[in-house]
């Protein structure tokens, strides 16, 4: 007989997929669970409309109240952690939709639900070529009302969502001109007409933009940090703990970026050293090769240290970044495939040209970058970081663990990966450690930031001279806090998330061991770290009991 929290939670996701297909179906969106049944509605897209979204949240304050009505009669352990999970998983909704409000703020919200919808349609798993046409044309005829509920739904924009909405409008109209060009002869007619219609739904959104003028980044920046970590993140600790936390990780990863400079030229500082290494043979490589590369060299490595091989195969295709998102989503970043089909793969997207940012100089700076930190990107993105994680949590059996993720979880874990190179001696050289710890100051700087500006331990003159010190210009360090402020709670996963998996190795590795650790981690899920914990001592306590 089937547990009664987890048919509640199958009703749960199947509403959720239900109602917001494409948000469910992306890891785009880091409040919504990867809910399974959204692979059921590839002809549809999220419906925005203002009293649908208020009818939702009654309907999710209902089954918040049903599932902690489960807790209270819970004993079992495992259980309670998936009703920790689930209620976790709806607050994280909640916040995103009372307390946030995206919809009434931000276009990037509308402009992702259309175009990523649009190129899941075409690109998902299909029983031939004409099922995936079909889902295009019926997306794609969504996208007119999609765009009219923003302009009802629209209020104040934040300069920053409104300047990275105009550069995404561009680049989707891009994308939907490579559409027309890539499959005109299947889709016929009826392509040809949504495409025109959306192009023209576009056009009239890009004039409703432009015909209002931003606030201030500031002005809007919403005081929901304290609820996400308490709520959506089920963290313990309070903001002065994490602050400190940052701040001591901040000065430490300095001394240690002083000491690797005077090892290896003590008349440079260790910025100039930064930017300068770039070894001649793998900057003659191909990116994509490079890449391709490190990944398969990193699967051996970690297939002799503890890691199943069944994970670390699991497929991977290397793409350039989507033309709609390469102007709001990193250079290097993994894309998780959504269902289990064996067609569908996971994506490591890479960005060798910014479409706004033709200049040979510019295409050069950023290529420096990918080959410069290229090992650790690899194992932050891939293996053994999100590709691996997210390999895990699609096979797992429970119903409630494989859907839910957590960005503390899942950010830690990338960056407790890069953590292991050195560990295990992937990487053994003083300019190799010296791009680790800077990457480490930059998460730690990011973390200060997301903390420290809502607690007014920091301003923004000081916020801005922490990535001042990383090395960004003035302007990059800006743009960079205006960004952090409107998504409070996500910079900070990074470093908290590593700082806690390390505490809990420090506690639990001397007895299991590293490798032991690692497997029974992941087994769990991503969960929060006080779970985590408990699972530990569990184990702990059933080990000592067979002694």
């Amino acid at each position: 007989m089937t547990e009664p929290h987890l048919q509640l939670a199958a009703h749960y996701f199947d509403d959720l997929a239900k109602h917001f297909p494409v948000m469910c179906a992306s890891d785009e969106f880091h409040f919504f669970p990867r809910a399974k049944a959204a692979g059921m509605y590839y002809e549809v897209l999220d419906n925005l409309d203002a009293d649908a979204i208020k009818e939702f949240i009654l309907k999710m304050e209902e089954y918040k109240r049903q599932f902690y009505l489960l807790s209270n009669r819970e004993s079992n352990l495992d259980n309670l952690i998936d009703l920790e999970l689930l209620k976790a998983s709806i607050a994280g909704i909640l916040i995103e939709l009372e307390k946030k409000k995206a919809w009434c703020h931000n276009p990037l919200l509308y402009l992702k639900i259309a175009f990523i919808g649009v190129d899941h349609a075409l690109t998902k798993p299909a029983s031939e070529p004409k099922e995936r046409i079909e889902r295009v044309c019926a997306r794609l005829s969504f996208i007119p009302r999609l765009f009219n509920q923003a302009i009802e739904n629209i209020e104040d924009v934040p300069e920053t969502y409104y300047k990275a909405s105009l550069a995404m409008l561009i680049d989707c109209k891009r994308f939907l001109a490579e559409i027309g060009n890539g499959i005109p002869h299947e889709g016929g007619l009826t392509l040809t007409k949504m495409l025109d219609n959306a192009i023209s739904s576009l056009n009239t959104f890009n004039k409703f933009l432009r015909s209002i003028s931003p606030i201030v980044d500031q002005q809007l920046a919403p005081a929901s940090l304290e609820v996400t970590l308490k709520d959506h993140f089920l963290c313990a600790k309070d903001l002065s703990e994490i602050f400190n936390m940052a701040v001591d990780e901040w000065f430490e990863n300095l001394k240690q970026l002083e000491k690797l400079r005077s090892k290896i030229d003590a008349t440079r500082s260790w910025r100039e050293l930064y930017h300068s290494f770039c070894p001649s043979d793998i900057m003659e490589m191909d990116t994509f090769s490079l890449y391709q590369r490190e990944m398969a060299a990193m699967r051996l490595f970690f297939s002799k240290h503890g890691f199943k091989e069944g994970d670390l195969f699991s497929p991977l295709e290397f793409h350039e970044t989507p033309t709609y998102l390469r102007s709001v989503r990193g250079a290097a970043s993994f894309c998780a495939a959504f269902s289990k089909d064996a067609r569908e793969k996971n994506l490591f997207y890479i960005t060798t040209r910014l479409p706004h940012q033709s200049s040979k100089e510019s295409g050069e700076l950023l290529k420096k970058r990918l080959h410069r930190e290229y090992k650790f990107l690899t194992a932050h993105e891939t293996i053994p970081g999100h590709h691996l994680l997210d390999s895990i949590r699609r096979r797992l059996e429970n119903p409630v663990r494989s859907q839910v993720e957590s960005p503390l979880f899942y950010e830690g874990w990338a960056s407790y990966a890069e953590t292991l190179l050195a560990e295990h001696g992937y990487v053994s050289t003083p300019i190799e450690y010296l791009v680790d710890y800077k990457r480490r100051l930059w998460r730690s700087a990011r973390c200060q930031i997301d903390v420290g500006l809502p607690m007014g331990k920091l301003d923004l003159t000081g916020a801005i001279r922490l990535l001042e010190t990383v090395g960004f210009s003035k302007e990059e360090a800006i743009q960079q806090v205006n960004r952090f402020q409107l998504n409070p709670g996500y910079q900070l996963c990074y470093t908290l998330g590593r700082y806690d998996i390390m505490k809990l190795k420090e506690k639990f590795a001397p007895e299991l061991g590293p490798e032991n650790f690692n497997a029974y981690l992941l087994e769990g899920g991503k969960l929060p770290f006080h779970l985590i914990e408990k699972r530990f001592e569990a184990l702990s306590s059933r080990d000592a009991k067979r002694q």
